[in-house]
């Protein structure tokens, strides 16, 4: 059965003939068409559909716009007028410019989006703006560096008309500035980076491998330019007569053979002295992991919390490192990491009162553990209710941010 001449497979085919036809390819070059007639798939980050901060309208102007990024290096932002269409209701012809600024806001103050670069003509209007999604919530560290006003943003928006952007804005400045896992002080750039470096298409691999090939045969050819010629085969005289080399014997004084000073050895030997300078740590400095918690945290984990207790006074370090290995050891512990990084928080703040002096008993050592963990149980009670954001002044919101930025190493504004 012979496929249609009106169906819409003759007329792709058709026009993918007349492609073929008009492409001017070197003699000898055959060039195919390919048409692919499966359904398209779009992957869907399920951190988003699960991301709580966001409505499903939020969650589907991100899948939007996703659609228009078909390549990293050079897609098409959707205006307001094609989202509108596209993110209207059923019985309505279009959603409001308002509703779709509202969307966009939220997508930049949760992390999804960042405004990288306003782009402004000779005369300073803005011509439009350069956008980078993302398929998870960036640090907060990450987004004020990839969105220079991500903080100012986030400032306004806990002020916001909306309900919803005021309370998720609110959330967010708390969840940054409590932070007690530290996630948000650490940047994923360069992975970022590399994810744009790394060829996307089968023309950007190719090219890249033409560009290896090249270099290749450039080395060579200049490998061989430089590489000194071999000598004759026959043997030659020499022209140029022997070289006496001096003596490296001591030699006597030719003034006198009697005397009785010290002989010096030829001065053509040269003498040299090294001097080996030993230094050594003391066994006190040195903050090591049992063998059970190092297995429990694994070697990233260790690393990272071995040079964030390196900052610290070897005295408060020690006392930390101990605290962190009874309560490991007695099970009152289950979360290592979290619980040593709310111990670091509250050293560099200063609230850390242990006073050093750890017991090796087992009992004292769960009865200092569980009393720790009940003080801190109510200074986090006690900072909930002086520091809860959902009802703080604007005065209040700026000192936050300014405190932010400060432990972002970011200089105030």
């Amino acid at each position: 059965m012979a496929i249609s001449k009106e169906s819409l497979i003759s007329f792709t085919l058709e026009k993918m003939q007349q492609k073929l036809t008009h492409v001017s390819e070197p003699m000898g070059t055959i060039r195919s068409g390919l048409i692919y007639a499966g359904n398209i798939h779009d992957s869907i980050p399920r951190q988003l559909l699960l991301d709580s901060r966001l409505s499903p309208f939020d969650k589907m102007a991100w899948m939007m716009i996703r659609l228009y990024a078909q390549q990293n290096d050079g897609a098409t932002f959707p205006t307001y007028d094609e989202l509108q269409l596209q993110l209207a209701s059923p019985n309505s012809k279009k959603a409001s410019k308002k509703t779709i600024s509202r969307a966009l806001l939220v997508l930049r103050i949760t992390g999804w989006l960042s405004l990288c670069k306003q782009v402004r003509d000779s005369s300073g209007c803005i011509r439009g703006n350069i956008y980078m999604q993302h398929d998870e919530p960036i640090s907060a560290l990450d987004a004020e560096i990839l969105d220079p006003r991500w903080l100012d943003i986030l400032e306004k928006s806990c002020f916001h008309k909306n309900k919803g952007v005021r309370f998720t804005a609110r959330a967010i400045l708390q969840e940054v500035k409590d932070d007690p896992l530290m996630k948000h002080q650490h940047s994923r750039i360069k992975i970022i980076e590399n994810r744009l470096g790394v060829a996307l298409t089968p023309q950007q691999l190719a090219a890249e491998q033409d560009i290896i090939l090249s270099d290749n045969d450039i080395s060579s050819k200049n490998k061989n330019r430089t590489q000194p010629k071999s000598l004759s085969s026959k043997s030659e005289l020499s022209q140029s007569p022997p070289i006496l080399e001096p003596s490296s014997k001591i030699e006597l004084s030719i003034k006198s053979s009697s005397y009785n000073g010290v002989r010096n050895s030829n001065h053509y030997i040269r003498n040299f002295t090294h001097s080996v300078k030993e230094t050594y740590v003391s066994e006190e400095s040195v903050l090591i992991f049992s063998d059970k918690l190092k297995e429990r945290l694994g070697k990233q984990d260790s690393n990272m919390l071995l040079s964030q207790l390196g900052d610290l006074p070897i005295e408060q370090a020690k006392s930390i490192l101990n605290q962190l290995e009874a309560g490991f050891e007695s099970g009152s512990v289950r979360n290592p990491v979290g619980y040593a990084l709310t111990l670091l928080k509250s050293a560099r703040e200063g609230r850390y009162l242990h006073n050093g002096n750890y017991k090796k008993n087992r009992a004292e050592e769960s009865v200092s553990v569980g009393g720790n963990k009940k003080q801190m149980a109510e200074e986090r009670k006690v900072e909930r209710k002086n520091t809860a954001i959902t009802t703080d002044s604007a005065k209040q919101i700026e000192k936050h941010i300014s405190d932010i930025r400060k432990r972002l190493c970011f200089p105030p504004k």
